[in-house]
Parts: structure tokens; sequence; C-alpha cells
């Protein structure tokens, strides 16, 4: 049977493995880990938009153009930023809560940010049956 993205989140979320799913995450099983860039920042120089992080000694130039909108807009934007052996990426969210409101939004944002980080490993790992899901979470039975 052919499984996709959604039906894995169902899968999931409906068998109360999302716990389960973040922890073998934050360990790094099978080489990958994604993270929120928590101290980032989105700082308008001129007329263009840099994503910045002391953290992760990161300043570059925002050119997505999804991105750019949100930005313009003040809507509130995570980043992520992911490994796969030694290939790196950022990742953005762009949430519906205007950066000015985010602490009024915190619990829906941080819901929002796990979901992505879930979808995202999903997606990386070609997780794409529950076998391999539960593989992931070391977990023997659904």
């Amino acid at each position: 049977m052919s499984y996709t993205p959604g039906d894995i989140l169902n899968y999931i979320y409906e068998n109360k493995l999302d716990s389960d799913f973040v922890f073998a995450l934050m360990n790094h099983v099978q080489n990958f880990s994604i993270g929120e860039i928590t101290d980032k920042k989105i700082e308008k120089r001129g007329d263009e938009f840099y994503l910045t992080s002391k953290s992760y000694s990161i300043d570059v130039r925002l050119t997505d153009d999804e991105i750019l909108t949100a930005a313009m807009n003040g809507l509130y934007i995570s980043a992520f930023i992911s490994r796969k052996e030694d290939k790196y990426h950022i990742h953005f969210l762009v949430h519906q809560y205007p950066e000015s409101m985010k602490s009024r939004f915190e619990e829906e944002i941080t819901k929002e940010v796990i979901h992505y980080m879930i979808h995202g490993t999903v997606i990386a790992l070609r997780l794409d049956t529950p076998e391999k899901v539960n593989e992931y979470i070391k977990r023997d039975k659904a």
C-alpha cells in the first residue's frame, strides 16, 4: 500500500506517537536532526531582508518570495536548521500570526513548530510506511 506524508502524519497523531517521534528526533536517529533556530532575527537592511543567528553564525539574505512577503507584512516566521549526515539546510515556516502578537499565540506556534519538525523528518527520511515510523521510533507494534 502507498502512503502519503499526510497519511503518515495521521498515523503518528492517531496512535499518539508524536512524543516518541520527537524523542527519536532529538536523539539524531538515522543521523538526521532538525531544530528551531530560536535566536533568529529577520532584519531589514535597505530594501532586503536577512536571517541572522548568533548561535549558528548565520547571516543570509532572504530570497524566497513567500518568506519575503511574510516578512514585509509583519507575520511571524519560524526558522529551522536541519542536518542529514554532513548537509545542512535552512527551512522557514510562516505563521498566520503577526510578529507583534507572538506572545499571545505561543501555544499555537509551538504546536505548528513541532508539527513542522515531524513532517520535515517524515519527508527527509522517507518514512513512508507505518513500519518505517515504528522502526524510526524503535517501536515494535502500533
